[in-house]
């Protein structure tokens, strides 16, 4: 039994033994054997990069006798005094109006009677100027409306560091709505959007490990949301037809509005040059921008130059003549999956004549799938 009772109390003493020296250890490192006190240092000091500024942060002293910190960079020749005693878990201060580059930070905490730490050092590296010029500007590559005045704009590839993007445009009632599309989304959807009206966007930026966000200059779009014109009552017609397929596209003008790239036109077989193909809106638009989407095939992608008339006389499927005026706009296929064809000046009209003067070499022919014609 007593054997027992000995192996409790010596338990017992080891136990308190090491609890006292843990709660002696907070205060002990920081005692000389000449008996001169240091207080607790700046523990877990960290730097933080910001623009044109730096965040320092360490954690609260244990040690109830320190009430003051200061702070010291450029060799000491700058310096900031901080007041712990109502300091939180977490000290933080902003060390503002640095010019961009790096530094090193050398802290100290200091107690009633003035006695100091040992010094505390962090380096960390400010933004500024030359990170704005590293910037890079998210592109838009196409905005639309809707019947609904919907906007509705895909962006180009990510930018470095980018966050999300604000854009600001005119609402149907004339004041100006702002909404923003994250870094990880495409698209982005403006509801109410007034017609006719340009619309600004600018880009936001965080770099790793940064702490503040910066923003460039609003950007002013060159053009309105386009608006496809609604195509459920168009006709269009060919000069000399078209050739019928026998593959299942179809080959016939009324295909390019059917929403389908697997079907299109396809000029008849053997006929001449110019190609013509009109389009009756049945009504007097006011086209800023067309479209053309070609076959998927690459090898039926026969179109060269295009000449594009819009007149709201009726021009007839056949070689343009005098009084057809002068093109709209004269341009040349560059190629791609969707072939846009800006129109220089708005011009009213009800019909959309395009006249292919030529081919691809060795394809006497012309196709394409679909159709579309836009304004604001």
């Amino acid at each position: 039994m007593k054997k027992s009772i000995y192996i409790l109390l010596a338990i017992f003493i080891v136990v308190n033994m090491f609890s006292c020296k843990d709660q002696d250890s907070i205060y002990k490192e920081f005692v000389q054997l000449n008996g001169h006190k240091y207080p607790q240092k700046a523990d877990s000091l960290k730097v933080f990069s910001g623009y044109n500024r730096l965040k320092l942060t360490w954690l609260k002293a244990m040690d109830p006798s320190v009430v003051r910190a200061k702070v010291y960079w450029n060799n000491y020749t700058d310096s900031l005094s901080v007041d712990l005693t109502e300091a939180p878990d977490i000290v933080e201060i902003s060390i503002p109006d640095l010019v961009e580059g790096t530094y090193t930070f050398n802290v100290q905490t200091f107690d009633e009677d003035g006695n100091a730490s040992i010094v505390s050092e962090a380096t960390g590296t400010s933004y500024g100027d030359n990170y704005f010029i590293t910037l890079t500007e998210r592109a838009v590559e196409e905005a639309t409306r809707d019947g609904n005045y919907t906007g509705t704009i895909n962006w180009g590839a990510l930018s470095t560091d980018l966050v999300y993007t604000e854009v600001r445009y005119k609402n149907n009632s004339g004041s100006y709505s702002i909404v923003k599309v994250p870094s990880t989304e495409k698209t982005l959807k403006c509801p109410d959007a007034k017609p006719g009206e340009l619309f600004e966007y600018r880009s936001h930026f965080l770099p790793v490990n940064g702490i503040d966000t910066v923003s460039l200059d609003w950007t002013t779009y060159g053009k309105p949301f386009l608006y496809q014109f609604p195509r459920d009552t168009w006709t269009a017609s060919a000069r000399n037809g078209n050739h019928d397929w026998g593959d299942g596209g179809g080959g016939f003008p009324y295909l390019v509005f059917d929403g389908n790239t697997l079907t299109g036109w396809h000029s008849r077989v053997g006929a001449g040059f110019p190609q013509v193909f009109v389009v009756d809106m049945k009504e007097s638009q006011a086209p800023t921008a067309l479209k053309i989407i070609p076959s998927s095939n690459t090898g039926w992608r026969y179109i060269v130059d295009v000449e594009v008339y819009v007149s709201d006389k009726e021009l007839p499927a056949d070689a343009p003549d005098a009084s057809w005026g002068t093109p709209a706009v004269t341009t040349t296929y560059d190629g791609s999956d969707e072939f846009m064809i800006e129109l220089p000046a708005v011009t009213k009209g009800r019909y959309i004549a395009l006249v292919f003067p030529n081919s691809k070499a060795g394809s006497p022919y012309i196709s394409f799938m679909e159709f579309y014609a836009y304004g604001y």
